[in-house]
């Protein structure tokens, strides 16, 4: 009898594959009205620790942050001040509202963003939204992993060998730990980030400066690329694609989980902003900074070190740099290897569940991200022409990435009751047409310059 309801309610797909009460767990997640989750009961701190403090939306944000974003955040602050500040703050529901959008998405489809572009869309658009991922996340990994080498160097550490280290125990991790364990880690790495909040206090900003810096403006040329740089990286084609996929590994079900993960995503959005509030306030307050630009991590820590000593300076930076780094290599190349799982139909969600033994087209396309990205970065590609090339595909995939998005969420993929629609649905084409814009053209602008 339960075995018959439970069937009743599962979608078409999963009943087609013959998913019984013992397969429920790998079939396509229902719809939460159709099969709510029974949880077991848990005590106060354990549901803290599972549900409401880390989560798909959490992780994705904190690697948001990663180190190009910092590299970004403290120029703004060394170069002008407190005046980008204001922001930072407006980004914040920017970012909130085109995430929850990959929850309710997640949720209510059981099925990953590239496996609802190829279900709405066919396989050709999902293939074509693929491709550009993965090379987006290749070149992010170099990115991420360009970062941790530079912290290396600062130790005396050679380029390859900090690489090498790094990749292997993002690869280690990956290989060796289930889905929630993986994600526990990268939270972990990613709170290391709050660094840049602890030194944003022990510079004693003045709060009058910084309240009238906030509401100070320029024309200059650089200013309003880096606003556009700012506003243009908030979201990340790789994120969306990450959280929709990590809803579904996570099976959320029920209206409760939903509001958990929801909340989630906005404690994320806070901080990850707050991270960058942070850095941006530490460099505007230094008084190393000498209104120059900070192209390297070694010229941040040396900004702050009148404040908080050489050594200090240096250990605090690369925590903050190699935590967001790690947490964002693991959120790019899990990205890329579920989208390319989804548009060829291998595998299933919860693959980081099964094992490379279950899952093997998974686990080949996640090292195939690592390896590629490790191998180019070490044949001594330019880091400057590196972060031209993550921005220009950024500005390639952001209008596809937010264009689907939008479709689905305001389309036939969603029921009546929780499709986006109304004030939401024109506030959303609006939020995602002026990302859009900004984003395409800092990438132009960095590839002209």
């Amino acid at each position: 009898m339960i075995d018959a309801r439970i069937t009743q309610a599962l979608p078409p797909s999963a009943v087609a594959h013959g998913a019984t009460t013992a397969s429920v767990k790998d079939a396509d997640m229902p719809s939460m009205e159709a099969l709510p989750l029974q949880r077991k009961p848990v005590d106060g701190v354990s549901r803290w620790i599972s549900w409401s403090f880390i989560g798909p939306g959490l992780l994705v944000c904190l690697a948001d942050t990663d180190a190009g974003c910092l590299i970004v955040a403290a120029q703004s602050g060394a170069r002008w001040g407190y005046s980008l500040l204001m922001l930072q703050i407006i980004l914040i529901p920017v970012l909130f509202l085109t995430q929850e959008l990959t929850v309710r998405l997640g949720v209510h489809t059981g099925e990953g963003h590239t496996a609802c572009i190829r279900r709405h869309f066919g396989a050709g658009w999902a293939w074509f939204a693929c491709i550009l991922l993965v090379f987006e996340c290749i070149c992010a990994m170099m990115s991420e992993m360009s970062g941790v080498a530079a912290v290396g160097e600062m130790f005396g550490l050679s380029r390859v060998s900090a690489t090498i280290m790094a990749a292997m125990m993002v690869a280690t991790v990956v290989l060796c730990c289930n889905y929630r364990q993986i994600e526990v880690i990268g939270v972990t790495l990613g709170l290391f980030e709050l660094v840049f909040v602890v030194t944003m206090f022990c510079f004693h900003p003045s709060l009058m400066e910084v309240f009238v810096g906030s509401l100070t403006f320029h024309s200059d040329a650089e200013y309003v690329k880096l606003i556009a740089a700012n506003m243009g990286a908030v979201i990340m084609p790789w994120m969306i694609y990450f959280q929709q996929s990590a809803v579904v590994a996570r099976r959320i079900a029920t209206p409760e989980q939903l509001a958990e993960e929801r909340a989630n995503t906005l404690v994320g959005s806070i901080l990850t902003q707050l991270v960058m509030i942070g850095t941006l306030v530490t460099l505007a307050a230094s008084p190393g900074r000498k209104n120059l630009n900070l192209d390297t991590v070694h010229d941040i820590a040396h900004a702050m070190s009148p404040v908080l000593g050489e050594q200090c300076a240096r250990i605090l930076v690369s925590l903050g740099f190699v935590g967001g780094s790690l947490c964002a290599a693991f959120v790019v190349s899990l990205a890329a290897a579920w989208a390319v799982c989804e548009a060829a139909q291998w595998d299933v969600a919860p693959s980081l569940d099964e094992g490379p033994t279950k899952a093997p087209h998974f686990y080949l396309c996640f090292l195939s991200v690592v390896g590629i990205g490790i191998a180019v970065l070490l044949t001594g590609v330019n880091v400057v022409t590196l972060n031209v090339l993550v921005e220009l595909m950024d500005g390639l995939l952001l209008p596809f990435a937010v264009g689907f998005l939008f479709l689905l969420a305001t389309g036939d993929a969603l029921p009546p009751d929780v499709r986006v629609c109304g004030w939401h649905k024109h506030l959303l084409a609006a939020v995602f047409t002026i990302c859009t814009v900004l984003s395409v053209f800092t990438a132009l602008y960095g590839l002209i310059a």
